[in-house]
């Protein structure tokens, strides 16, 4: 993970649109919460079970998915096949998915082991801000140590609260939360107190009074202002997390009960 987070994972989409539906499982979910985000609605977040739903899209259709084979990617391309364009961002080429694209664009990521979504995430989301051409974020902030983390994000920092949740649930294997910013301080935030609160900074001056309101629990406010230097730093927060815990597995690959029910779910 820690050689992933390092190398280069910017993609050239050669490819521009207007305005998109975006859909994908997990971290391409959380891709196209970020990407919703940063384009104000342009493209838009939709969920690829739910969207079977659909009766129509009045958008180009983008399917993110790393690997190209959960079955929910699938069946939405064969229904709007030849009804709307469809773009797959994807490392897997040659995968049934794939074959139903109008158009392809091919992630660069090849690992000898599995692991969780790190090079891959930033892959997939730099080919969305190419896509919507969109300017990436610089910057990376230290790292925190992650015991019981509550992530807070608003806009494209919304996506990249919901990646860090479910990296703490596969790597860990331990309950996390994620909110919007305004959503959590209206309820969620009752929860909160035996929680350290990570708020995904965007440079937004309510984000800074949150913190200098709480004083209840551990309170974090990132020196970023974007999706990439958020998710870099949640990344190396793990990594870090990791090392202090003497933590030298990924979770999800031992529970081999759930790996089975989710494996089976998805494909």
């Amino acid at each position: 993970m820690e050689k992933e987070i390092n190398k280069d994972y910017k993609v050239n989409a050669n490819l521009n649109l207007d305005s998109a539906f975006v859909t994908g499982a997990g971290d391409s979910y959380a891709a196209a919460l970020a990407i919703e985000g940063k384009t104000k609605g342009r493209f838009k977040a939709i969920d690829p079970y739910d969207s079977l739903e659909y009766e129509n899209l009045d958008r180009p259709l983008i399917i993110v998915s790393v690997s190209g084979k959960p079955k929910s990617n699938i069946l939405l391309a064969k229904k709007f096949k030849n009804k709307t364009k469809i773009i797959v961002v994807t490392a897997n080429k040659d995968s049934i998915l794939a074959k139903l694209a109008d158009y392809i664009v091919e992630l660069p990521y090849k690992s000898p082991i599995i692991l969780p979504g790190t090079l891959s995430f930033l892959m997939s989301l730099s080919a969305l801000y190419s896509i919507a051409n969109e300017e990436e974020d610089k910057g990376e902030d230290k790292e925190i140590f992650l015991l019981n983390p509550y992530f807070i994000g608003k806009e494209s920092n919304y996506g990249i609260a919901y990646f860090s949740y479910l990296k703490m649930a596969e790597i860990f294997g331990i309950k996390s939360n994620y909110e919007r910013l305004e959503q959590f301080c209206h309820s969620p935030i009752f929860s909160s107190r035996n929680s350290e609160i990570i708020i995904l900074s965007s440079k937004d001056k309510r984000e800074e009074e949150l913190k200098s309101l709480i004083n209840y629990t551990q309170v974090y406010l990132t020196n970023c202002e974007g999706a990439f230097c958020n998710a870099k730093t949640i990344l190396r927060s793990i990594i870090y997390t990791m090392k202090k815990n003497n933590w030298n597995k990924i979770y999800f690959l031992d529970d081999k009960n759930i790996l089975s029910i989710s494996s089976t779910m998805i494909y």
